[in-house]
């Protein structure tokens, strides 16, 4: 492997390092030949994973509408999971005043969001695995339609608090079942423009729910903000049942060479590079396409034959893995700081300032436009800069590449402390 990235020398093949550039290409060109490349600017790009040839049920084969329409319905619901947890934060101060409570209580009530989402993240990934994706995306934007709606009704704080659990439980899916259905949906070359929206959509909900809902909170009232947002649960559920079909789909490895493009970088030859080698499968697909209303169905059937207690309990050794453990605290060091300030702001421009709810909503708006601008300029970057760097590495695709754009995060640690 080249810069600096580590050679295996145990495993045969090597999860994720796979033949993604076919420019300057040193696999034969019998092997190459049986491969699947992108169209346009992408033609000398080899998929990955190869998609079947045959089956239109194959979420790689779908219509890029149909793609469009299920990844946007995901990112609008996972806006609304995050928006969700902030929605009230600008209004502590006035809460603590109508329950004659402290802030802190307020506070407390008001996140337990975090202990529901974390308690059912557990639960959703072995139900994930053993029975699809999509009956877990309606129940848990059910969830935060219904829990909305009780939050919005309730008398005291002992009700705010049970309603936030169940909120919690409907924000787990949006926290990392996305990643797993872009998956699904695209090939390795399209993942971190969409990633990145995702992610964006993600801080962007947290951010524009304390803008839009200080006002409410101000001029209308805290109870209303919820009914409002119960609304958009109702029209993001809706949206989930019709455009978010089951994208769990167990694709034979041995179809269209795509074995040659993940299992075969081993057996390279000294030939020279063969220019562009992919294929183009001038086939139609055997089997006609699944109907919209067919695909609408809440129960798809069983994706595993493992119990779904062995599923629960089988990612738990993982956690020894220094790996995780990088994941873990990426994920967890931004996103406690986020939380943080989110539920420190009230207090501090309440108290020390005498800000009103809509001012310290207007504090985000720096965060927002930023926020906007990297979506512009890392998104489409990331995924260029893939392709680029797997080309001079003789066309092999290496998952460490994208570990360059982790500098990001230096920015993040001057933010939080400023």
């Amino acid at each position: 492997m080249a810069f600096g990235i580590l050679d295996d020398n145990k495993l045969n093949s090597i999860p994720g390092t796979s033949l993604l550039s076919a420019k300057g290409s040193y696999l034969t060109t019998e092997k190459a030949g049986e491969l699947k490349c992108g169209t346009g600017k992408y033609s000398h790009v080899i998929l990955i994973p190869q998609p079947s040839s045959d089956d239109p049920r194959d979420p790689l084969n779908w219509p890029q509408w149909k793609k469009e329409a299920c990844f946007w319905t995901l990112v609008f619901t996972t806006g609304l999971a995050d928006a969700l947890f902030h929605l009230a934060a600008s209004g502590y101060f006035r809460l603590a005043k109508e329950f004659k409570v402290s802030v802190d209580q307020v506070a407390s009530a008001f996140g337990t969001t975090l202990p529901g989402a974390a308690a059912f993240l557990l639960v959703q990934t072995p139900i994930t695995i053993k029975y699809g994706l999509r009956i877990v995306y309606l129940l848990t934007t059910f969830l935060m339609l219904i829990s909305s709606v009780w939050t919005a009704l309730s008398p005291n704080l002992v009700s705010i608090r049970g309603s936030r659990v169940f909120q919690g439980f409907g924000q787990a899916a949006s926290k990392c079942l996305v990643t797993t259905t872009i998956e699904h949906l695209y090939f390795v070359h399209e993942r971190g423009s969409r990633s990145c929206m995702w992610n964006v959509f993600q801080i962007a909900g947290s951010l524009l729910a304390t803008l839009i809902n200080g006002y409410v909170i101000e001029d209308l009232s805290w109870r209303l903000g919820f009914w409002f947002f119960g609304i958009a649960c109702a029209l993001a559920f809706i949206a989930v049942l019709f455009f978010v079909p089951e994208t769990t789909y167990h694709r034979h490895p041995s179809s269209n060479g795509s074995k040659s493009a993940g299992t075969n970088l081993g057996q390279k030859t000294s030939q020279a590079p063969t220019g562009n080698l992919c294929h183009v499968d001038p086939s139609a697909s055997a089997s006609s396409p699944p109907s919209f209303f067919s695909q609408l169905k809440i129960y798809n059937g069983t994706f595993s034959d493992g119990s779904v207690w062995w599923i629960f309990l089988r990612p738990f050794p993982f956690i020894l893995s220094p790996v995780t453990w990088f994941l873990f605290l990426s994920y967890l060091i931004p996103s406690s700081f986020t939380a943080l300030v989110s539920v420190c702001s009230s207090t501090i421009f309440s108290v020390t300032y005498g800000f009103t709810p809509s001012q310290i909503g207007l504090t985000s708006i720096g965060s927002i436009t930023v926020v906007l601008l990297a979506m512009a300029a890392t998104g489409p970057l990331n995924d260029w800069w893939v392709v680029w760097i797997s080309r001079r590495n003789r066309g092999i695709y290496e998952p460490e590449f994208r570990l360059v754009f982790m500098l990001g995060m230096l920015f993040g640690v001057f933010g939080f402390v400023g």
